[in-house]
C-alpha cells in the first residue's frame, strides 16, 4: 500500500491466539525467569524444594478436600516458612539436613543428618524455626489487615498458634531443644503440660509426642557422663540470651494469638450484622 508521499507503512500482521498469549505471559515469563535466577544463586534451597515439593503437593491435596485449597495452600507455605528457619540455622552452624518433610495432620519436619556438637547449637537449630515461622505469620496477618482478607488473619492465627505450640520444652518439640541450653529439668513441666493435655484432650498426635519424650526424661535422672555433662555446658552470657529469646517470643506469639482473634471476630460480627441489615422485615 502507498500513500501521496510514496512513504510504504507495512500491514500490520493479524494477532493469533498465540501471539495475545505470548504478549500476555510475557512479563511473567520474566518474573520466573528472575526468580529462577535468585533461587540459583542459594544453592542449597532449590534441590531441597524440588525433594520437598512431592510431600507439599500431598498435604494441600488432603487439607483442601477439608477447608478448600487457598487454605491449604496458605497453611502449607507457613509450615515451609517455619522449617526453613531451622534449615537456615542448620546450615550456619554447618550441619548436614535433610528436606523439610510434609505428612499430612503431623505438621513437618526435617532430620538432621549429623547430631548438634552442644546444647547452644541444639538451641539455636530449634529456636530457629520458631522465629522465622513467627514472622511468617507476622506478615500475613499485615497482608490480612492491608488487604482485608480475613483468610490471612486466620493463618495467621494458626501459625501462631502451632509455632507456640511447638515452644513446648518436651521431647523433641522445638522447645524441648531449646531448652536444653537453659536447663534440661524445664522438659519435666513440659512433660506434665503435654500430659494435661493428652488427658483433657485427648490426640493421637499427642500422645505419640508424649511417648517420645519419655527417653530423654529418663534420661535426667540417671548419671551423666563427662562427655554428656559438657554438651549441656552454656556460658552465662548466652544462656540469658536464649532465655531472652524463648520467653519473648511465647509472650509475642500469645500476644499474637489475641490480637488476630479480636480482629478475627470484630470481622465475623460485622458480616452478621450486614447480613441482618439486608434481610426482609416479616410482614
Amino acid at each position: 500500500m502507498q500513500t501521496s508521499s510514496d512513504t510504504i507503512y507495512p500491514i500490520a500482521p493479524r494477532e493469533t491466539i498465540a501471539t495475545k498469549a505470548k504478549k500476555a505471559l510475557g512479563p511473567l515469563g520474566i518474573i520466573g525467569v528472575v526468580i529462577l535466577k535468585f533461587i540459583g544463586k542459594i544453592k542449597f534451597i532449590l534441590p531441597i524444594l524440588l525433594k520437598t515439593g512431592g510431600s507439599m503437593v500431598l498435604m494441600v491435596g488432603v487439607y483442601a478436600s477439608l477447608w478448600g485449597w487457598k487454605w491449604a495452600v496458605g497453611f502449607v507455605l507457613l509450615l515451609l516458612v517455619h522449617e526453613c528457619g531451622h534449615l537456615l540455622a542448620a546450615k550456619y552452624f554447618g550441619l548436614a539436613v535433610s528436606a523439610p518433610m510434609f505428612i499430612p495432620f503431623m505438621g513437618a519436619f526435617i532430620a538432621l543428618k549429623e547430631a548438634p556438637r552442644d546444647a547452644w547449637m541444639e538451641a539455636c537449630v530449634g529456636i530457629g524455626g520458631p522465629i522465622l515461622g513467627s514472622l511468617g505469620a507476622v506478615v500475613c496477618h499485615a497482608a490480612g489487615l492491608a488487604l482485608n482478607i480475613p483468610l490471612f488473619i486466620a493463618l495467621a492465627w494458626t501459625a501462631y498458634f502451632l509455632n507456640l505450640f511447638n515452644l513446648t520444652p518436651v521431647g523433641m518439640l522445638d522447645g524441648g531443644r531449646i531448652v536444653t541450653a537453659l536447663s534440661p529439668w524445664l522438659w519435666l513441666p513440659g512433660f506434665a503440660a503435654l500430659g494435661w493435655l493428652a488427658w483433657t484432650h485427648p490426640n493421637f498426635i499427642v500422645w505419640i509426642l508424649l511417648f517420645a519424650s519419655l527417653p530423654r526424661i529418663f534420661s535426667l535422672f540417671r548419671k551423666r557422663s563427662d562427655e554428656e555433662q559438657r554438651y549441656f555446658e552454656v556460658i552465662p552470657a548466652r544462656r540469658w540470651l536464649m532465655a531472652v529469646m524463648y520467653f519473648g517470643l511465647i509472650g509475642a506469639l500469645v500476644l499474637g494469638m489475641h490480637v488476630s482473634h479480636l480482629q478475627l471476630m470484630e470481622r465475623v460480627q460485622h458480616a452478621r450484622d450486614r447480613y441482618e441489615s439486608v434481610q426482609p422485615l416479616p410482614e
